[in-house]
């Protein structure tokens, strides 16, 4: 039963993400759906009670994503090469972190809890520098690239972060292996969300989905075998 309605809740906020995504433009005004379980998990300690750990959660990982769909977010990727003995990292660094002042301008907006699940729109202006960086972004032809991402959901923030990187990780394995005819040493570059993440459930993982536009920086080939 948990894990349907857990389905549940993930298709439902996959078809609103999509439904904005496709009627609302997101230029000036960033909007998304975010949930938190208004339950603690076996094993993680919950020292308030009531509607203020939800809350608190919905309210730490607004601004990291927001950070990718203001400002963007770097990577340095190694890729996996087993015949040379190299194995496969990745690091990923936020742009620009959100400030306190812009922080202070999120808004979180129709609340509503089901199953035990705290859901609510995470609304954000963005001022006309940051249009200007959004803009920046549409007007040059850069990749656009996909990727999906798990992690527990008993991490919290640092497994929404995981899952994040991961779906980062996947969309630029994806691009390199179509793309690049030799596998790189090494690939750096930024990229910049351009879609509302779809965050959801899977087998009690957090299941994100990401769209970024990416700008390569560097390839660094190997010289010889």
């Amino acid at each position: 039963m948990e894990r349907r309605v857990q389905k549940l809740i993930f298709i439902l906020l996959v078809f609103v993400s999509l439904l904005f995504a496709q009627d609302v433009s997101q230029e000036r005004m960033v909007r998304f759906a975010l949930w938190a379980s208004t339950e603690s998990y076996p094993g993680v300690e919950q020292p308030e009670v009531g509607l203020s750990l939800p809350v608190r959660k919905i309210r730490q990982i607004s601004p990291f994503i927001l950070s990718g769909m203001v400002y963007g977010w770097r990577f340095d990727y190694v890729p996996y090469d087993k015949a040379r003995g190299v194995q496969e990292i990745f690091e990923t660094e936020i742009v620009r972190e959100l400030d306190e002042n812009e922080i202070k301008t999120i808004q979180y907006t129709k609340p509503w809890i089901e199953d035990s699940i705290l859901n609510c729109w995470v609304e954000y202006r963005r001022t006309d520098a940051q249009l200007h960086i959004y803009k920046s972004w549409q007007s040059v032809m850069n990749a656009r690239i996909k990727g999906e991402g798990y992690a527990p959901l008993s991490e919290g923030f640092d497994g929404l972060k995981k899952a994040c990187d991961e779906a980062l990780k996947m969309a630029v394995r994806n691009y390199e292996r179509k793309w690049i005819k030799t596998k790189p040493k090494e690939i750096t570059g930024s990229v910049f969300m351009y879609e509302p993440p779809k965050i959801g459930v899977d087998a009690g993982r957090y299941k994100v989905t990401l769209d970024f536009f990416m700008q390569t920086d560097k390839i660094i080939e190997y010289r010889t075998f």
